[in-house]
């Protein structure tokens, strides 16, 4: 779900223009009141107001420390029908390809800590035996009480299909992306 290309390049296929849902998603996003903060507080996210997203939006609990952890809490309806299985409560983590994940954790705590938003486009395979582009728009909201930082990722599959890979009796195994940007959301972004 999250970036893991190590030089940014666009990939065969890909496309480098975002899509107008997920300019609108930024748009509803910028209008989150921060009170004084960089980036809304998580507090500041109220479901009914974004009834447009909610069946593309994943909400994934960002643990950045140690190993680190992306927890999937809240899984939109349209992608849950596209992996036809429950992975609420899973670690993203575990359906990422292996060779991803440390660059996957650096992104997340670049996201958190700078703060900063990211749109990607990346391969996504699915059990079922077939695969399709995705297109990520991620935007962070700040931590609660517990200290946990949430993030919101809107997820909308591309027309295209790409040559599927085992997902290893997975739901779903994520690659790498094929072109991404970082979102400046008011602390600047990442070169």
């Amino acid at each position: 779900m999250l970036l893991s290309s190590p030089d940014g390049l666009t990939g065969i296929g890909a496309t480098t223009t975002r899509t107008e849902m997920s300019r609108a998603f930024e748009a509803f996003y910028r209008t989150l009141p921060t009170q004084g903060a960089c980036i809304p507080n998580r507090s500041a996210f109220r479901p009914e107001r974004a009834a447009r997203f909610l069946k593309h939006i994943v909400l994934c609990e960002a643990v950045t420390d140690g190993a680190g952890a992306l927890r999937m809490r809240l899984v939109g309806s349209e992608f849950q029908t596209r992996l036809q299985r429950d992975v609420k409560g899973q670690d993203y983590f575990d359906y990422l390809m292996p060779a991803y994940r440390d660059s996957a954790l650096q992104s997340i705590r670049e996201i958190v800590q700078r703060p900063c938003g990211l749109w990607q486009i990346m391969p996504v395979h699915y059990e079922r035996g077939f695969a399709q582009h995705i297109e990520l728009t991620v935007l962070p909201l700040g931590p609660g009480p517990d200290g946990m930082h949430l993030l919101l990722v809107l997820t909308q599959p591309m027309r295209d299909l790409v040559l599927p890979e085992s997902t290893g009796n997975k739901a779903m195994a994520a690659g790498t992306a094929l072109t991404y940007r970082y979102l400046d959301l008011g602390a600047g972004a990442p070169l």
